[in-house]
């Protein structure tokens, strides 16, 4: 009997500061653009974090939970990053309502549901995501309100919370980068030029482009940044991009999703291509 009760009240504990933590949170994420992420959300009730990326639904529904990864996808050598998100998406989610708006109609190809997910008014993502537990990411059609959830990794950055100390963002250098080829990063630096050409768009972040580092869209994906006009006007400005580096004639990092450059200046970061 005493073992439950002392069970109990770390879970009650555990709620609480989960609470706590979603209520810190800027008032904005409680108003409009908290509103228009969830737009058409339904209510949902959480009975398990199945692993550090699911939750499994009442209902037998497994959602995806869209927009963030573990943070040993920057770095493998954490072997707790899964784990911790796992522990702390179930202290977020679960014995209370859930608010969640499906990402896409189609279930990924595990059968999982990505959503974007909210409880006590705010997504549980954004809370992750400032806590140091979790890095945004997110491919393919621009995901409402994931700029909240990179300006939330970006503040557990700043403040050095959870797996953030002694994880410093790599400059657009390639001496910097060349531990990280094959791996996903990210990392920052001012386009020097861009090259568009019929198949694909370069960014150049330095003079030698057989050495130097470069980021290359397809054509095919052009528009969601911009097109190229968009992309040309990138030529001087500071960026910091995410996806995983290739050694070709230097570090290259292919974009598919505007998802994955945030353009860099006064007033913080904005996305390329985002609406």
């Amino acid at each position: 009997m005493r073992a439950k009760l002392i069970d109990s009240e770390i879970a009650m504990r555990r709620a609480v500061a989960a609470a706590m933590v979603l209520a810190s949170l800027p008032a904005g994420a409680l108003h409009a653009a908290e509103r228009a992420c969830l737009e058409g959300a339904s209510e949902a009730h959480a009975v398990a974090a199945a692993d550090a990326r699911s939750l499994t639904l009442r209902d037998g529904r497994i959602l995806r939970v869209a927009g963030i990864e573990p943070f040993d996808l920057l770095r493998p050598d954490l072997a707790d990053a899964e784990a911790a998100l796992q522990r702390r998406l179930a202290e977020f989610a679960l014995g209370q309502p859930l608010s969640i708006q499906l990402a896409t109609d189609a279930p990924d190809r595990y059968g999982r549901h990505p959503a974007l997910i909210a409880a006590g008014g705010a997504l549980i993502q954004e809370a992750l995501a400032r806590e140091g537990l979790a890095i945004a990411f997110a491919g393919g059609d621009p995901l409402p309100c994931f700029r909240r959830i990179l300006a939330a990794e970006a503040d557990a950055r700043d403040a050095g919370r959870g797996f953030w100390p002694g994880a410093p963002l790599p400059g657009a250098d390639p001496y910097a980068l060349a531990a990280q080829i094959g791996h996903f990063t990210i990392f920052e630096g001012t386009v020097l030029s861009v090259g568009n050409r019929s198949t694909r768009t370069y960014l150049n972040f330095g003079q030698r482009w057989s050495e130097d580092v470069t980021v290359e869209i397809a054509a095919g994906d052009r528009k969601a940044f911009g097109g190229e006009d968009g992309l040309a006007a990138l030529a001087g400005e500071t960026v910091r991009v995410r996806g995983f580096l290739e050694d070709k004639a230097g570090p290259m990092m292919a974009l598919t999703s505007a998802m994955q450059l945030e353009r860099l200046g006064a007033g913080g970061g904005e996305m390329r291509g985002e609406p």
